[in-house]
């Protein structure tokens, strides 16, 4: 008999068997394990991940629409529950509501949610604070920057940064322009072009200056840096 005939038998097992339990529900995803409409099983177990996150859904989308009093409730709400949620992927849904409300409460559950152990939360806590354009987050960016273990929560900073002009924002790229990573460096550069009258285009001594609050000279027209950039040579 075939030797591989035994594992060939076991790998359709599996496969079966996984089938199976996908078709009876049995696999656990965090979000789609229990999509259960039945109004028996919501008042027994309360909304389906996938209900909660449609829910939290609707609510950011209708967030402008809401009186100041509605925003600030549904804002205490969910940022009452945000920290006891265990579903990573719900507490993304969470931040985007609370950056929709953009209420005092969600700014507060938002810039706390920097410290959250999900790289994925962090990362949406940081477009969070870079949408809420509150002052108040330009030093909790700035702070993010440079402690984040996360490369992506790190360049999200360096992007949300941009979202302010104040000199303090700007200052606050000047270690992103120092990274030894060129796409760290173009997410800071292109922060910095948002507030420049003049586009120094990839040279990063100049845009270092330009964030220190200096005024450098326009950089002359080359081909050369048009085609490669400072930033990756």
């Amino acid at each position: 008999m075939d030797q591989k005939s035994p594992l060939c038998g076991i790998l359709i097992a599996l496969l079966l068997g996984l089938t199976g339990c996908a078709s009876n529900g049995a696999i656990i995803d965090p979000i789609i394990w229990w999509d259960n409409e039945d109004p028996a099983d919501i008042a027994k177990y309360g909304p389906t991940p996938v209900q909660r996150i449609e829910a939290l859904d609707s609510l950011a989308a209708s967030a402008r629409s809401l009186s100041p009093e509605r925003r600030a409730e549904e804002a205490a709400k969910i940022a009452k529950a945000l920290p006891e949620e265990e579903n990573e992927v719900i507490r993304v849904h969470m931040l985007r509501s609370l950056a929709k409300l953009n209420t005092p409460e969600s700014f507060a559950a938002i810039k706390s949610s920097i410290f959250d152990t999900d790289e994925f939360v962090r990362r949406e806590a940081v477009v969070a604070l870079g949408e809420s354009k509150n002052p108040e987050a330009v030093e909790t960016l700035a702070d993010v920057l440079i402690r984040d273990r996360d490369y992506d929560v790190r360049i999200a900073a360096a992007t949300a940064l941009g979202q302010f002009k104040t000199p303090n924002a700007k200052e606050a790229l000047v270690p992103a322009l120092d990274a030894r990573d060129p796409a760290m460096r173009f997410a800071a550069i292109e922060s910095l072009r948002k507030t420049s009258n003049v586009d120094y285009q990839g040279d990063t001594a100049k845009w270092r200056e330009f964030a220190m609050g200096g005024n450098p000279e326009p950089p002359p027209f080359s081909i050369a840096d048009q085609i490669v950039p400072s930033f990756f040579r």
